[in-house]
């Protein structure tokens, strides 16, 4: 959790030099996450997480299960989890190999195609939060075993290792690519230490390894990790990259997020980046340059990240510089996307939380 009690003087301080009506005192932010979380809470009870097309994804369930157990609300993590055990987590002692995989999303009468790896770790953390809050010793053991399975997607191609991005449940194949969301070292590590696990440790250090050798000139991070593409071009340069060198300053949000302890340089980079362009930030800038590469705001999850990147690393700057964007979509259920309400919903939710936890939060 974060250390957002000692916010208090700067949310105040945002609330007095903003002038665009929103309520962005330490009240007002308490309002607007309490509002947002009974909105969630009236969809989980009632059932309704399955997103336009019918299928509940994991990563909806997974983020939503953070912030509840983070919140301490029993009901809604034990509503999440109970979902994520039934429907997600495959448990399979007639078939050992993909026991503890996840998979990325789910559809009563539909057998599921692959697992995800972004969706272990964060269904992991989730259950290893409620661990953490609600004392079930069945969910830290379930959260261990969810790790050994996104441990099983290691591989090396060409000389480089990596977490394969899924493996296909039909024709039992591994991708041959992995994303730079598809690591979580930070959380790996706390695992690791906790379980005294060397395995884990060693899974961390790789990670952090991968996410340092990703960034690029400007202070981001490439997105992709495809050793193949840089045999068939002969051009070691393509083993990390994003396509046309273009990234979201999202997923770089994402990823330094999850690595801020062990690269604090890496996270540094990027809300020193993102701070600078504002209040005129994009959401997407060229790798090399740091020029503008599509002249679209950033998406409501990236100012999420950037705020809880920001509380992690004690950046009152930065604070006052993303926050206001953030609580200017929060609470407002119109500017939340239909189709994809709940992830949406979560990343918010957990950008308030980083501000304004519960007054009974986790240690």
């Amino acid at each position: 959790m974060s250390r957002a009690p000692g916010w208090t003087l700067v949310l105040a301080a945002i609330a007095l030099s903003t002038g665009c009506g929103a309520d962005y005192s330490p009240e007002g932010a308490r309002e607007t996450k309490a509002e947002l979380h009974e909105l969630a809470r009236a969809r989980i009870e009632a059932g309704t997480l399955a997103r336009t097309d019918g299928f509940v994804y994991a990563i909806d369930v997974a983020l939503m299960m953070i912030y509840a157990a983070n919140e301490r609300d029993q009901p809604m993590y034990a509503a999440l989890t109970g979902y994520a055990r039934s429907h997600l987590v495959l448990r399979s002692p007639d078939d050992p190999y993909i026991d503890g995989f996840v998979v990325w999303r789910a559809k009563d009468g539909v057998e599921p195609d692959a697992s995800g790896t972004t969706e272990a770790l964060r269904i992991s953390e989730g259950l290893w939060r409620g661990a953490e809050a609600f004392g079930d010793e069945a969910d830290r053991e379930l959260a261990v075993t969810i790790l050994d399975g996104y441990l099983r997607h290691e591989g090396v191609d060409n000389g480089v290792w990596m977490i394969r991005n899924y493996f296909n449940l039909g024709t039992r194949a591994f991708a041959t690519n992995s994303f730079l969301i598809d690591y979580a070292p930070d959380y790996v590590k706390e695992v690791a230490r906790a379980t005294g696990r060397e395995d884990l440790h060693e899974l961390a250090r790789k990670s952090y390894a991968l996410i340092e050798s990703a960034r690029t000139p400007s202070g981001l991070l490439y997105d992709i990790i495809q050793p193949e593409v840089a045999t068939l071009l002969d051009d070691e340069r393509m083993v990390l990259f994003s396509p046309n060198d273009a990234i979201q300053v999202s997923n770089t949000a994402a990823v330094a997020l999850c690595a801020a302890d062990g690269l604090p340089n890496v996270a540094r980079g990027l809300l020193d980046f993102s701070r600078e362009r504002m209040p005129e930030l994009r959401g997407t800038y060229y790798g090399r340059t740091g020029e503008i590469a599509r002249n679209k705001r950033p998406g409501i999850e990236a100012w999420a990240s950037l705020v809880r990147l920001a509380v992690k690393l004690d950046d009152e700057a930065a604070l006052e510089a993303f926050y206001p964007f953030l609580v200017s979509n929060a609470g407002r259920k119109w500017r939340i996307p239909k189709d994809a309400w709940l992830f949406v919903a979560a990343e918010l939710l957990l950008g308030l939380q980083a501000v304004v936890p519960p007054v009974e939060a986790p240690a």
